[in-house]
C-alpha cells in the first residue's frame, strides 16, 4: 500500500465529485423547470446530453474516477471509498462558487458532522491490511445479487411519492457505486499484476464487465433520483449507501480487515447517522449541492 498517494488521491477525487454533483443538479432541475417535465423519461436524460453544464459535469465525474482509480491501486477499498463521502462538503463550495447563497454556520456545523463520523469511523478501522482479489465467480454472484436487489427496490417504489422514489432510486445508485468501487479495486489490482493479458483471464475480465454494465446503470439511475424527487432525499441516500455497501464488500470479498465486533457495529452506526445527519442538512439548506434552490 501508498497511502502517501491513495489518501491524497481519494481526497481530490470526493472534491472533483462534489463539484460536479453541484454543476450535474443545476443542469438536471434546469431541464426540468424551462421543460415542465414532471417526471423522469428518456427525452429528459436525452436534453441533458446538449446541455453544455451537464457535459462539464461529465468532465468533472471522468477526473474523480481517474483519481479514484489511482486511490484504489495504491489504497484498499474500505479506506478509499469512505472519503468520497467528502464529495457532500466539496458540493457546498462549488454550488457556492456557482451563484449559490452563502454557506450558513448549520452548513459548516453539518460539514463537522460528515467529517468527525469519517474521522471516528478511521480510529475504530485501524489498519485494513492488503486484500486479495476475488475469483471470478464470486464477483459474478455478488454483482448480480447487487443488481437484482436493487432493481427490485426501484420496482417497488416505481408508484410511491416524488421523495420516496428520489431516495430509494439515490441508495440504490449508491449502493452500485459501492459496488463499483469494489469491481474497479478487483480489476485494477488483476491489471497490475499481470498486465492486460490478465484481464482475458475470467478473473480479469467478469469484474470488468462487472464495473461496466454497474458503472453504467448506476450514473443513469442517479440522473433519474435527480429528475423524480428533491436532493434532499436522493443525495443523502446515495452518498450513505455507497461506503457502506463498498465497506460491507471489501471485507467480504476483498478481505480486507474491518472490525466487526459490537462495540464497533454500533460506533460505525453512529458515524453513519453523523453522516446522513450532514448530508441532509446540506441537501436541505440547497446552498451546496442545490446551487439552483430547487430542492
Amino acid at each position: 500500500m501508498m497511502l502517501a498517494v491513495a489518501i491524497p488521491s481519494g481526497l481530490l477525487s470526493a472534491a472533483a465529485y462534489g463539484a460536479a454533483t453541484a454543476v450535474q443538479h443545476s443542469a438536471v432541475q434546469h431541464s426540468v423547470v424551462h421543460t415542465g417535465a414532471q417526471r423522469a423519461d428518456a427525452r429528459g436524460l436525452l436534453r441533458l446530453v446538449r446541455d453544455p453544464r451537464w457535459l462539464l459535469s461529465v468532465a468533472g465525474d471522468g477526473v474523480g474516477f481517474a483519481l479514484q482509480l489511482l486511490a484504489l491501486l495504491t489504497g484498499p477499498v474500505v479506506l478509499v471509498q469512505p472519503l468520497l463521502v467528502l464529495a457532500v462538503p466539496a458540493s457546498l463550495v462549488a454550488g457556492h462558487a456557482l451563484g449559490g447563497p452563502r454557506p450558513r454556520r448549520g452548513d459548516y456545523l453539518a460539514c463537522l458532522a460528515i467529517i468527525g463520523g469519517l474521522g471516528v469511523f478511521y480510529l475504530i478501522l485501524g489498519d485494513p491490511g492488503v486484500g486479495r482479489p476475488p475469483g471470478a465467480r464470486p464477483i459474478a454472484l455478488a454483482t448480480i445479487f447487487v443488481l437484482v436487489v436493487g432493481g427490485g427496490v426501484c420496482g417497488l417504489v416505481t408508484r410511491g411519492s416524488p421523495t420516496l422514489r428520489a431516495a430509494a432510486y439515490g441508495a440504490v445508485a449508491g449502493g452500485w457505486f459501492g459496488l463499483v468501487g469494489v469491481l474497479l479495486d478487483a480489476t485494477s489490482s488483476t491489471w497490475a499484476a499481470g498486465g492486460a493479458e490478465a484481464l482475458l483471464h475470467p478473473d480479469g475480465w467478469v469484474p470488468l464487465a462487472g464495473l461496466v454494465v454497474t458503472g453504467a446503470v448506476a450514473v443513469i439511475l442517479t440522473q433519474v433520483s435527480f429528475q423524480v424527487g428533491p436532493l434532499r432525499a436522493s443525495y443523502p441516500a446515495n452518498e450513505s449507501a455507497a461506503p457502506v455497501v463498498a465497506v460491507v464488500l471489501g471485507a467480504v470479498l476483498l478481505r480486507e480487515a474491518v472490525p466487526a465486533s459490537a462495540p464497533a457495529l454500533l460506533a460505525y452506526l453512529g458515524c453513519l447517522v453523523a453522516i446522513v445527519a450532514g448530508t441532509i442538512r446540506l441537501a436541505t439548506a440547497g446552498g451546496g449541492v442545490s446551487p439552483q434552490g430547487a430542492i
